[in-house]
């Protein structure tokens, strides 16, 4: 009687906190400060669960995490209170500890969420709220760009705001978030899901429906943030998700993006015949690839690159500080960059190159580990789960993005990042556990 009652306690602590994370996550998209609300909660009883299910240091990935926090902490430590600041008629070394939001609680999300995506279900769920909770990033973008709606709009006392900035042409749809690039990294993290909703079976005709709706829309979304990245990740995610055996699909797609591409980076066109297809064309589209939209550029990505690299070198072992960059850039170059462009570059240049490397080693090899797992399913049940599919697509392009662009250090970005690297973790798990079994069986 005692180990029933036990039992169900443990139940319903385990489905409060798998609600609490849920709502979490839908209200992630809207505001920041409502989702916190819900996740910290839902973080707390996930943390109790892993103790209990003994995974405190059981988990190789998570530990591997644990130790690049570890070592975050002790080199920002060090660069705030021990070490000279070389730099500090330019930077605060403040920035450093604060810079710490960045990294350690996200180490956390990731070892305390697993409970909440360890089977095929609770992700379906998960997918299920995180696109519902799109919808007002749709609605107000739309608003934004079609109807002119602008604000920042804010409610008690500016804890929830909601941003419509005015668009100005050349210009891209921001809706909720202060920058187009964000606005298109949060719709290419929820475009692989659409299209795994599309392609589920058994669904009703009003959920195909509904399904569909918010495909289209949240493509048309991507596309008129004007971000490149965006663009990339619509067409990168579709064979990822749907397979090779519906490549089909995309064909018309693909063909009209390489017909674009030559006609405008070729030069091969009249003046006269470019000129009357630019008319059909957004400015800022047009800009994205034409010759033209690069001549203003004071420096490319490539030459940030070269001087994050450089930087890094400065203090390779416990780097420099957290947004340190910025004001190093900008004393050697007279220019303003927000960041490196590149989220390794920027991670080794705030808090080391050796950390930089487990961090990255670690991420690459559970990207590689999982993507087998979920790509060499060979039955067919298993190789047309089109979610799990879709949490690997959604990470590994988010994560090429973070190459040429930055859009993690936005909170809502960054929860969502962690929280699909723990689901894809959990997948290669519950296949691993599904080989051990059968294994056993025979």
């Amino acid at each position: 009687m005692q180990y029933e009652k036990s039992l169900f306690n443990y139940i319903g602590f385990k489905k409060a906190g798998y609600f609490l994370f849920l709502f979490g996550i839908f209200f992630l998209c809207s505001s920041l400060f409502i989702s916190v609300l819900f996740l910290i909660p839902a973080l707390i009883i996930g943390s109790v669960l892993q103790i209990k299910n003994k995974e405190l240091f059981n988990d190789k990935w998570s530990c591997s995490f644990f130790a690049c926090g570890i070592l975050i902490l002790i080199n920002a430590l060090l660069q705030k209170f021990f070490l000279i600041n070389n730099y500090k008629d330019i930077w605060n070394s403040d920035l450093t500890i604060f810079g710490l939001a960045n990294w350690l609680p996200y180490f956390w999300v990731f070892w305390a969420f697993q409970p909440f995506l360890e089977t095929e279900s609770k992700r379906k769920k998960f997918v299920i709220f995180l696109v519902s909770g799109t919808l007002p990033l749709i609605i107000t973008g739309f608003g934004q760009y079609f109807f002119d709606w602008t604000g920042p709009f804010q409610t008690l006392n500016g804890l929830i705001i909601w941003y419509q900035r005015p668009i100005v042409n050349p210009g891209g749809l921001t809706g909720l978030f202060n920058n187009q690039n964000y606005a298109g990294s949060w719709l290419n993290l929820i475009w692989p899901f659409c299209i795994a909703l599309v392609f589920e079976k058994t669904q009703s005709i009003f959920k195909i429906g509904v399904n569909i709706s918010f495909l289209f829309s949240v493509a048309l979304a991507s596309f008129l943030t004007y971000s490149r990245n965006a663009w990339g990740g619509l067409l990168l995610a579709l064979p990822l998700v749907i397979g090779q055996a519906r490549i089909i699909w995309i064909a018309p797609l693909v063909t009209l993006l390489v017909i674009y591409l030559f006609t405008y980076l070729s030069g091969s066109l009249s003046i006269e015949l470019l000129d009357s297809i630019k008319k059909f064309i957004p400015q800022k589209v047009y800009l994205e690839f034409a010759e033209e939209g690069y001549t203003n550029l004071d420096t490319t990505r490539l030459e940030i690159l070269k001087s994050a690299l450089q930087i890094a070198t400065i203090r390779p072992f416990i780097g420099i500080g957290a947004a340190s960059f910025t004001a190093i850039f900008a004393m050697r170059t007279n220019l303003y960059k927000g960041h490196s462009h590149n989220l390794i570059s920027e991670l080794a240049i705030s808090y080391g190159i050796p950390v930089t490397l487990i961090l990255l080693i670690t991420v690459v090899i559970l990207i590689i580990k999982s993507g087998v797992s979920i790509f060499s399913k060979k039955d067919n049940k298993t190789a047309n789960n089109f979610v799990d599919r879709a949490f690997w697509t959604s990470i590994f392009i988010f994560l090429l993005s973070q190459l040429v662009d930055i859009q993690y250090f936005d909170g809502k970005i960054s929860i969502l990042a962690w929280t699909l690297l723990c689901g894809i973790k959990k997948i290669k798990d519950q296949e691993k556990n599904s080989f051990l079994e059968n294994e056993n069986n025979l």
